[in-house]
């Protein structure tokens, strides 16, 4: 095929020596690396701004006001994450096929149809003049930056490789990036399409039984499928992956009070799961504006302010809640006008919108004409993604209606104790998620913070008539009706996606993540009194599956070998303590034979049904996982030991030793799961080899799997390390925030030329940290470089 970009550019033309290929190479990646000493002149500055980059190129930003410290942020994320944030910009607004051409159309069409550029444009046009002026000054300084290394023709080399230069930064960006995130971790809409399909295809009796957690409403509050004909499904993966590889995630959080704290102050830990990608998802800052902001921790590159992190006073993390926020309703339209739906036993006029898509190398634009219903959101049907889907199909979401986390965000930062910290909190919209809370003070406690619709009949688990106004959204829940705790009377209080909504009133969600995760957070806790920082560095290092364990020893109780071969793996099973390491024979064994049973135990019945039921959703374009799997390890846990002496147990363990001889080798004690289940942190263009020889860190062995503390998720179906991982380490100290402790995949650049594009792999591989500087001294014992932006008069 022939490349967009000439291989001369990378000094690889024919007849090129090696050398000089990577002398060229090096120069191409060093020459756009940005000035981090002495001083540089900006337009849009009010006063000089000191920017001290610290050992692992954490930038410290010192101003006298809150408006030119996040200039400054701006320049920062910048000078070290351009590209990136131009990618995720381009997806969330769908501008992709503008650079990459028709390949991207299908990604660019659904992103239109969906609409979160026109709900982050709805959100600034009535957001506050604070959180306005924050967004200004934040691409006021992406932009002094960008036009620098314009007029410079310093470029990062993605630009160069794409041959297309950065359109300036734009305050509505922020909102659109932000509601892209909120889209990745609410997707339950894909949950309810394949659901439905499953239905059509088993029954509700066979289908529920598939997932005896969800399907407990009464039967007579679900939508009969029959009354509009059986859902539609496309092939999974029928689109080129060109989005940013990402997708649904999981989390871990805990806190523990002064009383079970070695420091007599709280500690508390955070992890997010999400998708491997280089650069990382997070970037870490530190932001001091005068006497009115003092924040360090994770910010997210094309945001202002710290999303994970502590100021003087408190500390915070996030968890994903795994609320339902969004609902498919399939439309009746008027046959003679398809801009009207029909709802109520009455027609009501849509509004049409006409999303022009320019596509490189087309002489024309792609319109996307989208209809959005009065009542339920826009017609995500048809879009290629779902071509097969023959009915109107339209998606309400608070992805489109609630605000943003922006304005929540920037006031947590500012946050000096719990009342402050919820009353900040409660601006929150989407995406919904659990906060965790901790303060010098020694108090601790959570709040889980967005908005949750309130629904007037059913739970949103398959998509719903339109029409028939029966399931509709009424209210959403109050923010003092959600789930919160201060202060628990054991001291301390964790989070691993589990359900926290027990006993409330309202309905959140049938979909929360396996609470295996959780369980082992609470054991590792409740086994000692006290906990200091490196026992919460090893709890995230924690690889057990209390799953795991529990099927293993119910396979060495039950199963008789046939040979020499299955009677070592059987021992090796017999001796496991559960833990998944990438050394383990044991663990290499068990997730072989748990991914065989489920394929063994459900294929024939449900057959080309069974990768959407694995977890494959009905569209790749932020990943190829939903929100939860339908067939999780606690069937296969079940099933092992309801019915241990089923053939389809023994087959599945016989089918697995098998296979594993084939592909590790006759000695059962070298099939380690890591050589299995390799991490390869990819970056966006490795899509196009070999650009992955020169963007992606080389893959190694990985530990863990979904449901252990330590995250080491696979795409289902597989053994890949592929699925959600730690995209951030954070481990807070109240008692001394120099102690703080924090790590991210690769490294604070996006830049390959960088010294700090992937200086970070080895210390989170290892599971280890750096300190999160805070005082002045604390940063001038780890200072590296420091820069003085002025204002240009």
């Amino acid at each position: 095929m022939a490349w967009p970009f000439g291989l001369q550019r990378l000094g690889v033309a024919a007849g090129a020596t090696g050398a000089v290929a990577a002398g060229a190479v090096g120069y191409l990646l060093r020459r756009p690396l940005p000035a981090l000493d002495g001083e540089l002149r900006f337009k849009g500055l009010n006063a000089a701004v000191e920017v001290v980059r610290d050992r692992w190129g954490i930038p410290h930003i010192s101003a006298p006001d809150v408006a030119d410290a996040f200039f400054a942020q701006g320049v920062c994320h910048a000078q070290d994450r351009l590209w990136q944030m131009d990618l995720t910009r381009r997806t969330a607004t769908g501008r992709l096929a503008e650079v990459f051409g028709a390949a991207a159309l299908d990604v660019d069409r659904f992103y239109r149809r969906l609409g979160l550029n026109r709900a982050a444009q709805a959100e600034w046009d009535t957001a506050d003049q604070q959180l306005k002026d924050v967004l200004r000054a934040y691409a006021a300084g992406v932009n002094a930056y960008l036009e620098g290394i314009v007029g410079s023709g310093k470029l990062p080399i993605e630009f160069v490789l794409a041959r297309y230069t950065p359109e300036p930064w734009h305050p509505v960006d922020t909102l659109a990036f932000a509601r892209l995130l909120a889209f990745s971790l609410s997707p339950n809409w894909e949950s309810e399409l394949i659901r439905s399909r499953m239905i059509a295809k088993l029954g509700y009796a066979v289908a529920s039984s598939l997932e005896p957690d969800v399907w407990q409403p009464e039967t007579s509050a679900l939508p009969r499928l029959a009354d509009w004909g059986p859902a539609e499904m496309p092939e999974a993966g029928s689109l080129p992956p060109v989005a940013l590889g990402g997708g649904p995630g999981a989390s871990n959080g805990w806190v523990v009070s002064g009383a079970r704290s070695s420091t007599g102050k709280p500690l508390l830990a955070n992890d997010p799961h999400l998708f491997p990608r280089l650069p990382s998802v997070f970037y870490e800052v530190h932001v001091m504006a005068g006497g009115e902001l003092n924040v360090a921790g994770a910010s997210a590159p094309g945001a202002p302010g710290v999303l994970i992190g502590h100021n003087r006073h408190i500390a915070w993390g996030v968890t994903a809640s795994m609320a339902d926020v969004q609902d498919l309703y399939v439309e009746r339209l008027d046959p003679g006008d398809s801009r009207r739906t029909e709802f109520a036993g009455h027609w009501e006029a849509g509004t049409l919108v006409r999303e022009v898509i320019a596509v490189k190398h087309r002489p024309q634009p792609w319109v996307e004409e989208v209809l959005i219903s009065r009542r339920h959101g826009p017609l995500i049907t048809p879009t290629p993604s779902l071509q097969d889907e023959h009915r109107p199909l339209a998606l309400r979401s608070m992805v489109l209606e609630a605000p943003s986390a922006a304005a929540a965000v920037l006031e947590i930062n500012r946050a000096t104790d719990w009342d402050e910290f919820r009353q900040a909190a409660s601006r929150w919209g989407t995406p919904v998620m659990n906060l965790l809370y901790a303060d010098a003070d020694g108090n601790v406690g959570y709040q889980m913070v967005g908005h949750v619709p309130i629904r007037a009949r059913g739970e949103g688990l398959v998509p719903s008539p339109g029409w028939s106004g029966e399931y509709e959204w009424t209210a959403r829940i109050g923010f003092d009706e959600l789930p919160r705790a201060f202060n628990p009377p054991d001291g301390l209080w964790a989070n691993a996606n589990q359900n926290v909504a027990g006993g409330n009133r309202h309905f959140f969600t049938r979909e929360f993540i396996d609470p295996a995760r959780y369980q082992r957070i609470r054991q590792v806790l409740e086994s000692k009194q006290r906990h200091s920082a490196v026992d919460f560095g090893a709890l995230q290092a924690d690889e057990v599956s209390l799953p795991g364990r529990r099927v293993a020893a119910a396979l060495a109780r039950h199963l008789q070998p046939a040979n020499r071969r299955e009677a070592a793996a059987l021992e090796e099973l017999r001796g496991w303590d559960g833990r998944v390491g990438a050394d383990s024979a044991a663990a290499a064994i068990y997730e072989v034979f748990r991914n065989e049973l489920m394929r063994a135990r459900y294929a024939a019945m449900l057959g080309d049904l069974m990768p959407a039921a694995l977890g494959v959703g009905p569209h790749p374009l932020l990943g190829a996982a939903t929100s939860h799997y339908f067939l999780q390890t606690s069937r296969v846990l079940e099933f092992v030991e309801r019915l241990p002496t089923d053939p389809a147990v023994y087959r599945a363990f016989q089918t697995s030793v098998r296979w594993l001889a084939r592909r590790l080798g006759h000695n059962v004690h070298a099939w380690h799961w890591g050589r299995l289940h390799p991490l390869h942190l990819e970056h966006a263009l490795s899509l196009r080899k070999p650009l992955g020889m020169l963007f992606d860190v080389q893959s190694f062995p990985w530990s863990g799997d979904l449901e252990t503390v330590r995250a080491g998720g696979h795409r289902p179906g597989q053994l890949e390390a592929g699925g959600p991982i730690s995209a951030y380490r954070f481990i807070a100290d109240c008692s001394d925030w120099d102690h703080s402790l924090s790590c991210i995949p690769g490294g604070q650049s996006g830049q390959r030329g960088s010294p700090h594009y992937a200086d970070q792999v080895d210390a989170w591989r290892r599971v280890a940290y750096h300190p999160l500087s805070f005082t002045r001294p604390a940063i001038a014992r780890n200072t590296r470089h420091k820069m003085r932006l002025l204002p240009d008069s």
